[in-house]
């Protein structure tokens, strides 16, 4: 009877094992099943929703900004952008660097842009122009000098000629970039004062300049004394009791305008020339020692 009994519980544990790794064998496959089907339903959903986003106004251009444009107007920025609100981002993700060149290349006042997007689809854009120098004639239209000696391409409509000078006849651009590169040089108020500098070149003074200050007097100097003498423009203009033509080319000397064309005026040079001369030997004396002070 107790072999009965046992060889009875052996044969159902027995049984239940069978169950049991048959259940676990179910649950494997179901684990396989999904695994692999997961292969082909995750892609696909991803899919959709990139559909989705596609043709989802998110993925549109929804506004567009413009900043640190400075003097160049937003309006000629988002012309020479060529996007507009509604367009993909697509159009500019992956772009940006085409898009920069070829702003650039339309409008000389740009140095750079940088794109970025806010808010899943709101463009900002900001600008860094050139700093402008001053104004070049070219027939009835100014177009800007920039910082790097380029000519801007885009005429420019209502010129602010009370603050920047007109320079002139520097059809050489490396001898334009030279002659900025010396202005931006000089103290703010004597830049602040000229109204035209022209480039005239003579046989016996290749690099002669004639400089038309905004008080009414002009200056007649050499393009590589420029800095250093016209640093004592203040001290000369101070002695002259009427508008002059200081010419500061060899030594210095000046006489009234009105007398230019005369031939009368050798007196006038003569005793003016001396002044100047002590005026520029005492300025010199002043920054050789405040330069020594400094060191």
């Amino acid at each position: 009877m107790k072999s009965k009994l046992f060889s009875s519980k052996k044969s159902s544990n027995r049984a239940s094992r069978i169950s049991d790794d048959f259940v676990e064998l179910h649950k494997q496959k179901i684990k396989n099943k999904m695994k692999s089907s997961s292969y082909i339903i995750i892609p696909l959903v991803v899919l959709l929703l990139i559909l989705i986003y596609l043709v989802s106004p998110m993925s549109r251009i929804s506004s567009i900004s413009i900043n640190g444009n400075g003097y160049i107007s937003q309006k000629d920025i988002k012309r020479e952008l060529q996007l507009d609100e509604g367009d993909s981002i697509f159009k500019v993700i992956g772009h940006k660097n085409k898009i920069n060149q070829r702003v650039i290349n339309d409008d000389h006042r740009v140095k750079s842009l940088d794109f970025k997007f806010t808010g899943f689809n709101h463009l900002s854009v900001s600008v860094s122009p050139y700093k402008e120098i001053g104004y070049e004639t070219r027939g009835n239209k100014q177009y800007l000098i920039l910082e790097n000696g380029k000519v801007t391409n885009i005429a420019v409509k209502n010129p602010n000629d009370s603050k920047m000078p007109y320079i002139v006849k520097f059809n050489n651009q490396s001898l334009l970039k030279s002659m900025i590169e010396k202005y931006v040089k000089l103290p703010k108020d004597i830049r602040d004062n000229i109204r035209v500098i022209s480039y005239s070149p003579t046989k016996v003074y290749p690099d002669e300049l004639h400089v038309y200050m905004r008080d009414g007097n002009r200056v007649i100097i050499l393009m590589h004394d420029f800095n250093d003498k016209m640093s004592f423009y203040r001290s000369i203009a101070t002695q002259l009791k009427t508008k002059s033509v200081i010419n500061l080319e060899v030594g210095a000397y000046s006489f009234p305008i009105n007398d230019e064309k005369k031939s009368s005026n050798t007196t006038t040079k003569a005793s003016t020339k001396t002044k100047l001369k002590e005026t520029l030997n005492k300025d010199a004396k002043k920054t050789t020692t405040t330069t020594k002070k400094r060191n």
